[in-house]
């Protein structure tokens, strides 16, 4: 077995089996999927306002969890890291004589200390763009009379 830092590769003789993309693919997936729901399926009794409509509120409720923790927790995330990876690579490559190993480590490196730098960014953005866009298409709710 031969493991690289970036990506992680087990090799098999005559095979090769990207592990890294194997196992986090369907979890990282697979996370929000069962993070909406949960969530949303345990909130469904604690939805305010009459029974009527209430599994049209909790359908929102999901599919707008579903749509925020996909963009925000997995494809942007990952997306930028890997940029940031790759970019990084690049410039250490140019940059510097490192040889490819400590190169690839410290570009592991980079993108894990990205990570709470572009957090708060990317959530912030994906709240911006979910309110510009598939939030105006949910069925409004009307608020109770104060009277």
């Amino acid at each position: 077995m031969w493991y690289s830092p970036e990506p992680l590769v087990w090799s098999v003789p005559g095979h090769h089996f990207l592990l890294l993309g194997a196992v986090s693919c369907p979890l990282s997936t697979g996370f929000p999927a069962f993070a909406s729901a949960g969530l949303s399926v345990s909130c469904a009794y604690q939805v305010p306002g009459p029974e009527a409509g209430r599994s049209t509120r909790v359908a929102v409720a999901v599919v707008d969890t579903f749509v925020w923790q996909a963009l925000a927790s997995v494809a942007i995330p990952g997306f930028t890291i890997n940029r940031v990876c790759a970019a990084s690579l690049y410039v250490l490559g140019t940059a510097t004589r490192w040889p490819l190993a400590v190169r690839k480590w410290t570009t592991t490196a980079l993108g894990l200390l990205a990570i709470p730098i572009i957090i708060h960014p990317i959530d912030r953005s994906v709240d911006f763009l979910l309110d510009s866009s598939l939030r105006k298409l949910y069925p409004s709710v009307e608020k109770p009379s104060s009277s």
